[in-house]
């Protein structure tokens, strides 16, 4: 995928998939990035973005509220604070028929969930069409309520308590945790989105108070809407509900120093038969120019059953049950991972592999079949993501929230950019982007035992 957040996305919990898979003649004629749909955008007087993208053959509306609160907002006594707020946003007081907004959104049929990236935080809701107007009231009071219902704070910092327990149940989840810590120590993103234990105990009523009126204001927030109605009409509807809330002072961009790190290999033992091996190194920022190579970097390494990996690890020695390489965009901390899952008598093995096959395309560029093929997967995940309403508006938000004031341009011209990636400029990104690199083992001896 093109656009990945550090966690799995809440976006998968609600997504409603629309219309058939594409052919695919479909997908070489969609190629081009002219051939989606428009996307409008427009600033309300209040300085909510709007942005739309029609699809008329649907009968669901999906609705991607995200706010501007970067990771570098928190601090260490403040971790996870982020977090506390967006659990608290769905917690306010009932009104008189005993019904708070979550309620009266699953009155109409609608599904919500949350996430928060290191950009941003996200509200999503997705429903029918035919009560779109009547979702906007409920997604108002979500964000921009004038109070919580506090009796839900307990319940919400040990809900992500338990988040962070089971950041140690699952064996890629611990190893990418202990890799942002190394490759971001010192700064915000080192720590998990829910934070740690010792701040979560420290967190107050007042800490969460502050944050959320900082940063929940209308200036503050993109709205992204995918759905077949036309675009005047959900700007008409989107004007009534939220155009009379008042915008707030300018809420800043705290800058997060990144420093120099030293290539290392953390090893942690995991009481099962099965092991993670993990690298993790920083990627260039989505305006960068090396962003688009950087993908296809990740895609001819890691993407699909074609890639270098999967053909070196699995078809030609069984090694792993799966493996993957991504890029995790973001201004913030944008990074690109690999991560396989093994055998844990095998671990050392598929870590040489995986070094060996990065090393290689340090030195020379990768064959243009196997860049080919990283594009056409590129684009066919992209243009698949385009056939849902959630995943559309998802995408349609992110890329205002890391180009903001043009993010429809920028993701226009994403496809372009990366079918346009040579393999000397894959070469040219793996020699940028991958030295120096945090390696992680969970389970298994360390290579060299």
């Amino acid at each position: 995928m093109l656009i990945a957040t550090r966690a799995a996305r809440a976006a998968g919990e609600v997504a409603v998939l629309l219309g058939v898979c594409l052919t695919a003649a479909l997908l070489a004629a969609a190629a081009d990035a002219q051939s989606l749909p428009q996307t409008h955008r427009v600033r309300l007087d209040n300085g909510l973005t709007l942005l739309f993208r029609q699809n008329p053959a649907a009968q669901t509306v999906a609705i991607a509220a995200f706010v501007r609160v970067p990771a570098s907002c928190e601090t260490a006594q403040t971790a996870g604070i982020r977090s506390l707020v967006q659990g608290m946003l769905l917690h306010r007081p009932r009104g008189p028929e005993a019904t708070g907004p979550v309620e009266q959104l699953a009155q109409y049929g609608a599904v919500i969930a949350s996430s928060v990236q290191a950009d941003c935080t996200e509200v999503m809701v997705a429903g029918l069409a035919e009560y779109f107007d009547k979702c906007l009231p409920p997604l108002r009071e979500i964000l921009f309520g004038p109070e919580f219902d506090w009796q839900q704070l307990v319940t919400e910092r040990n809900a992500q308590v338990h988040l962070l327990k089971a950041t140690q149940e699952s064996g890629v989840a611990y190893a990418s945790y202990l890799a942002y810590a190394r490759l971001f120590a010192g700064t915000s993103c080192a720590w998990p989105a829910a934070g740690t234990r010792g701040s979560l105990g420290r967190l107050r009523q007042a800490d969460v108070r502050r944050l959320y009126e900082r940063y929940w204001r209308p200036n503050n927030v993109v709205l992204a809407v995918c759905g077949p109605m036309e675009f005047q009409q959900c700007r008409r509807q989107v004007e009534a509900v939220f155009g009379n809330v008042l915008p707030g002072a300018d809420a800043g961009q705290d800058q997060l120093p990144l420093a120099d790190r030293e290539p290392i290999y953390i090893h942690r033992p995991w009481p099962t038969d099965n092991a993670v091996v993990l690298m993790l190194c920083r990627a260039p920022r989505p305006e960068a120019e090396k962003y688009a190579a950087a993908q296809v970097l990740a895609a001819v390494l890691g993407g699909g059953q074609g890639s270098l990996l999967w053909q070196a690890l699995r078809e030609d020695q069984a090694l792993v049950y799966g493996v993957e390489a991504n890029v995790a965009t973001s201004n913030t901390c944008s990074v690109l991972q690999i991560a396989a899952t093994c055998d844990a008598v095998r671990a050392g093995e598929v870590y040489g592999i995986i070094r060996d096959q990065i090393s290689a395309l340090r030195s020379a560029p990768p064959s243009q079949e196997h860049v080919d093929r990283a594009i056409s997967y590129l684009t066919g995940s992209y243009l698949l993501d385009q056939q849902s309403n959630l995943h559309a508006a998802d995408l349609m938000g992110v890329f205002e929230i890391v180009g903001p004031g043009h993010g429809p341009k920028l993701q226009a011209n994403i496809l372009e950019q990366i079918e346009a990636v040579s393999p000397v400029q894959v070469q040219q990104a793996a020699a940028s982007c991958t030295k120096p690199a945090i390696w992680v083992q969970v389970g298994g001896a360390p290579p060299g035992y």
